[in-house]
């Protein structure tokens, strides 16, 4: 009879795949459980309902960037979002399982900067990639951390995220088109003559998949062509990174463990 792994097991297994490969996925429920998944799902449901009754309405193509993700809490040029310590989204970020990994793996405490429900709408006539969709490393700091939940099925029509494994800075492809270099958005045939395609992965999953990435590595996702991709996602950073926290939240006085004091600071 075969015995499940232990949570810190997972945990332990999730920060050495990073360390190896940049990523890890984990369903969401083997670390926090089926209550707060059925919760977020509740709560996403509308803005899905929403988005999925105007895509009738998209032409063929994307007119320019930001029609290609829609954001469910930040909206561009208006006031940061507001969140509660109540919210699934914070819940899941601020969690004890989440922060040990992404602390672990970044060796400090890490801060909490950005979080959001997207929905990518599907495009059948797009023939080129645009913004996030081209490969790219992120900007604000070497080895800043994502996690994305994916809030529905994804598969290859549906904008899977993508990957070029060991391509953060310090492991084996980290000086393949270096963060901070002059090319930001190499191609497919430019990556192909740097790292075998193994090392390029296609992250499809089911509902509940959740993905830790290392994305100052090259990564891109979202080009979405018959089927909506709806995902939840956080981003960590170190105390030093410039980046201000890009949200509000109310604390309501309420204790907090010094983990998710420290990723709210």
């Amino acid at each position: 009879m075969s015995i499940a792994p232990s949570p810190k097991e997972t945990q332990a297994a999730i920060v050495d795949a990073l360390r190896d490969d940049g990523i890890a996925t984990v369903d969401l429920r083997e670390l926090l459980g089926t209550e707060l998944w059925t919760e977020a799902l509740a709560d996403v449901e509308p803005f899905v309902a929403e988005q999925t009754a105007r895509l009738e309405s998209l032409g063929e193509k994307p007119e320019h960037k930001d029609q290609v993700i829609v954001r469910r809490f930040e909206q561009r040029g208006d006031e940061p979002p507001r969140f509660t310590l109540d919210s699934p989204w914070l819940r899941i970020a601020l969690s004890d399982p989440v922060l040990a990994v992404v602390n672990e793996y970044r060796g400090l405490a890490t801060k909490l900067y950005y979080a959001d429900n997207w929905f990518t709408p599907p495009y059948a006539g797009a023939d080129q990639r645009i913004a996030s969709q081209r490969w790219h490393r992120d900007p604000e700091e070497e080895h800043v951390v994502k996690t994305f939940l994916y809030l529905v099925d994804v598969d290859a029509d549906g904008g899977p995220f993508e990957y070029v494994k060991g391509s953060a800075p310090g492991n084996r492809y980290g000086d393949v088109f270096p963060y901070g270099g002059k090319v930001k958005n190499p191609t497919d045939e430019d990556l192909a003559t740097e790292v075998p395609d193994d090392e390029r992965v296609t992250m499809t999953g089911p509902a509940a998949t959740m993905i830790f990435c290392d994305t100052s590595g090259f990564h891109r996702g979202g080009f979405a062509r018959a089927k909506p991709r709806v995902m939840a996602l956080w981003s960590y950073v170190s105390p030093a990174a410039q980046e201000g926290r890009r949200f509000d939240v109310d604390l309501d006085g309420r204790e907090l463990s010094p983990e998710a004091r420290a990723a709210l600071a």
